[in-house]
């Protein structure tokens, strides 16, 4: 979501995660496309074990981040208690797993193939209380469980989902989604940074009382400018205050969907309202927008510790080399009880 049109004007270089090439050829995507309609589930997740093992041994910075986020989990209570023991270089090929995993079922979702899909929902009232209000709501989610679920959840529900994204850094996964539904772009609002013409989309959408969701856990190039630093596992990240500035704009509600895998094609859904509406008084704006960040960023940090290998976010989170540490400004992880 750009936010250069609303103020700020000092700069600073964007995320890392942009400029990361998408790994994996085209033809190996289309392949395990077809291996899914063709054989199956079964023989398209020995197929991914394969492929994300070559990964895993070729991925040296993503093992390293990998490291460094679940020796981040482990220092907490939760997340001891939820990996069991402290992460080694096993763990690490797990969290690799299960973002294989989440692409099969991503492939499974557009391909229509629903049915099988277990959904445990937890505090949907919100939507449903915006559905008698013909209400629009900003709807916040991370690189945390599967995104697409939410699209799943939206047609069972009868509710229309926008999905507001910034799709130049993975033109390959986009492309075989475009080639498996070709209705994949019927309700995405591409961000343009140089643009504000996403934001008078979003706000069609709203009045048309759908919901416009938004990744909100890493900087989008238009971000670069709004951004905002706050605690988030023992150390600190920049989050982008895009997504709140909208919400103030448009006078609209900010909820949190998570869609976290559990077992075989089986989702717990987690919805929470973060604000019915956003308000920023002028004294004070920038502080309110980090409480709402805040807000956003410890939600996120509870569901981490309570399905680590869930987040896929296989770069340097937190600016610090990958080391799991922010010298003079977090605390750091227990390393004498770490194996990598």
């Amino acid at each position: 979501m750009s936010a250069s049109s609303f103020g700020s004007e000092a700069a600073a270089p964007p995320h890392r995660w942009t400029r990361i090439a998408e790994r994996g050829s085209l033809w190996g995507l289309r392949f395990t496309a077809w291996l899914l309609r063709a054989a199956g589930r079964g023989p398209t997740l020995v197929l991914v074990t394969g492929i994300v093992g070559y990964f895993f041994l070729t991925d040296r910075a993503g093992r390293h981040a990998s490291a460094a986020y679940l020796r981040r989990v482990y220092a907490t209570a939760a997340g001891r208690e939820a990996l069991g023991r402290a992460p080694t270089t096993w763990d690490s090929f797990l969290h690799y797993r299960a973002f294989a995993l989440s692409i099969v079922d991503r492939l499974s979702i557009w391909f229509g193939k629903t049915e099988d899909f277990e959904l445990e929902i937890h505090g949907f009232e919100p939507f449903d209380r915006l559905a008698e209000q013909k209400r629009g709501a900003i709807v916040l989610g991370a690189h945390l469980g599967s995104f697409d679920v939410m699209r799943m959840l939206a047609e069972r529900h009868h509710t229309v989902v926008n999905v507001l994204m910034f799709t130049a850094n993975a033109p390959h996964i986009n492309q075989i989604l475009r080639e498996l539904s070709p209705a994949v772009d019927t309700h995405v609002i591409s961000v343009d940074p140089d643009s504000v013409e996403s934001v008078f989309e979003v706000r069609r959408c709203l009045a048309r009382g759908e919901h416009v969701a938004i990744l909100a856990d890493r900087i989008e190039p238009g971000d670069r400018r709004r951004r905002g630093r706050v605690p988030f596992l023992g150390g600190e990240v920049e989050l982008p205050q895009a997504p709140f500035l909208l919400a103030s704009l448009l006078g609209c509600p900010v909820l949190l969907v998570l869609a976290l895998r559990r077992g075989a094609q089986r989702y717990q859904v987690f919805t929470e309202l973060l604000a019915e509406k956003v308000q920023l008084p002028r004294g004070g704006r920038e502080e309110a927008v980090r409480e709402l960040l805040t807000s956003y960023a410890a939600r996120l940090e509870h569901h981490c510790q309570r399905a680590p290998y869930e987040w896929f976010n296989f770069f340097d989170y937190w600016g610090d080399g990958g080391g799991g540490t922010q010298t003079g400004r977090a605390e750091s992880a227990p390393r004498d009880r770490v194996r990598t």
